[in-house]
């Protein structure tokens, strides 16, 4: 009698570790089928969208400039970006990434269309540039009619990644539903395998019926969410009773593993959403849509946000044409990280509009935009900013007044070198009532103003600060480069020099007078 007990038990046990076995084989590989998929999906369209950045950009600066590189950089982003009816390059790979789809690849070809109609745009500003048609291409371009279609393209591309997020919340969903079905039949198998042991007989009871209680226990915590705590094994166990608690804790850990595997997927699928979000604030909020320009005065800016995740920033620019041919500019920096930081940035570049409308004296708009800042409620949390207030008229003399901030720098026929203000005043949003005193100034023809933002020169290696003497040095070896070029090649010596990842948001604003 107890030797059929025993072969009926072993029997029992034989289905619960192959159920088990089987269980934990196919939740892992829907997990990892899964997250695998979503990973080829989300680097295809991410190569797709890179492309077609490098592309807007080269061709813009090719319409504006004519640079023979700007126009080379396109033609090459244009090649490597290839032929969805052909399959060839990154349109091509991102088909082939969703080919199982058909409400994907659908997309897909939207995206396409929207893109080869932009593309369409290109070709005809370029045809006019190289026609001698620059002016006709250059009022093109301000038109707006390339950024209706590009954002045309930007539309569906993020219609195709919501929908990529879509199936990808559905497939692991279908891979959770099956691992619960797991636990239900390792459950069942366990419920069976007890009730073998309580007809064994009672010298059986501490070899077999220990072991199971235990298994049951690790069922129950499994199913409750609990993956940290293995089953014990039970010192004079029957041998197939350790294994199936040694078979148990592998299928336990394996779990655990994908479950955490498919968190951290989630979590990522959170910051890519989160990010998105928050660039939307910068781009709405920080960010001027464009720069003014006016005759003898070239305006070009940059911003560059930190590189760590998720850590947008409170630097922010501003430029506007006053009405008796004066350009105000600013350049800022919130105290802070995140979507508060950027939203009080935002409030304070507003601000700062409304009153150079106004009054564009210097030294009143800082005590306006002070008192702004300054209450006891916005102290209490922290909100204060640096900043720096320039006033250029059509004859080239300047005022400005930084508050907390670093000074500017001029890059002239003489060399560059930093703008050392008369004296400075304190922080926006520190003290109650204080004056920010005026520096004036003088730019001649030729030269060029620059503003920017401490996370330009604090960039570091190690203790070694990029520094202002470095960015003098690299605009004066770019200062016949065009102004665009120069900031970019300025910003991206910063971030060489703090290892390819900028720590802190970055903001570059220069004003160049023009030679004649």
């Amino acid at each position: 009698m107890l030797t059929r007990q025993v072969a009926l038990l072993a029997a029992v046990l034989a289905v619960l570790i192959g159920v088990a076995i089987v269980g934990t084989v196919v939740t892992a590989r829907d997990f990892r089928d899964g997250a695998e998929q979503a990973r080829e999906r989300q680097d295809a369209a991410n190569d797709l969208l890179v492309e077609a950045l490098t592309a807007q950009s080269a061709n813009r600066g090719y319409i504006l400039v004519a640079r023979g590189d700007d126009l080379q950089r396109y033609t090459e982003a244009r090649d490597r970006y290839g032929d969805l009816e052909e399959g060839t390059g990154t349109v091509g790979a991102l088909v082939r990434a969703l080919e199982d789809d058909p409400e994907l690849i659908e997309t897909a070809e939207a995206v396409d269309r929207t893109l080869n109609a932009w593309f369409d745009e290109a070709v005809e500003l370029i045809r006019l540039r190289r026609t001698g048609r620059e002016e006709q291409a250059i009022r093109r371009v301000n038109g707006g009619t390339g950024e209706v279609l590009f954002d045309a393209f930007r539309a569906e591309y993020q219609r195709l990644l919501d929908e990529i997020e879509a199936q990808t919340e559905e497939t692991l969903s279908e891979a959770d539903r099956n691992q619960t079905i797991t636990l239900i039949a390792v459950i069942v198998a366990a419920v069976l395998a007890l009730i073998v042991v309580a007809v064994a007989s009672a010298h059986g009871w501490r070899r077999v019926v220990g072991p199971v209680g235990q298994v049951a226990a690790g069922v129950r915590r499994v199913a409750h969410g609990r993956f940290s705590e293995p089953v014990p094994k039970e010192e004079g166990a029957v041998t197939e009773l350790s294994e199936l608690v040694d078979g148990f804790n592998v299928m336990q850990s394996e779990l655990a593993s994908e479950r955490e595997a498919v968190a951290a997927a989630a979590r990522r699928e959170a910051a890519q959403k989160t990010e998105r979000e928050l660039w939307e604030t910068v781009q709405n909020g920080l960010l001027p849509e464009r720069l003014p320009s006016t005759p003898g005065f070239r305006i070009a800016a940059r911003y560059q946000p930190s590189e760590r995740a998720l850590l947008v920033g409170g630097d922010f620019y501003d430029a506007v044409l006053l009405n008796d041919g004066r350009i105000a500019v600013m350049v800022g920096d919130m105290a802070g990280h995140g979507a508060p930081a950027a939203a009080a940035a935002a409030g304070l570049r507003f601000a700062w509009r409304t009153l150079v409308s106004v009054n564009p004296n210097p030294a009143a708009v800082m005590a306006a935009l002070n008192a702004q800042l300054a209450t006891p409620e916005r102290r209490l949390r922290g909100d204060f900013a640096s900043a720096i207030y320039a006033l250029i008229d059509t004859r080239g003399s300047v005022s400005f007044a930084p508050a907390g901030h670093p000074a500017p720098l001029v890059l002239s026929g003489n060399g560059c070198r930093p703008l050392t203000p008369n004296a400075a005043g304190p922080l926006l949003g520190v003290l109650d009532e204080e004056d920010w005193p005026v520096t004036h100034s003088a730019l001649p023809r030729g030269a060029t103003l620059v503003l920017y933002t401490d996370g330009l020169i604090e960039a570091r290696n190690g203790d070694d600060l990029f520094g202002t003497e470095r960015a003098c040095a690299i605009l004066h070896d770019e200062r016949r480069s065009a102004l665009e070029a120069r900031l970019d090649r300025l910003v991206e010596a910063a971030r060489r020099h703090e290892a390819d990842t900028l720590r802190d948001d970055v903001v570059v604003l220069a004003i160049e007078r023009v030679s004649s």
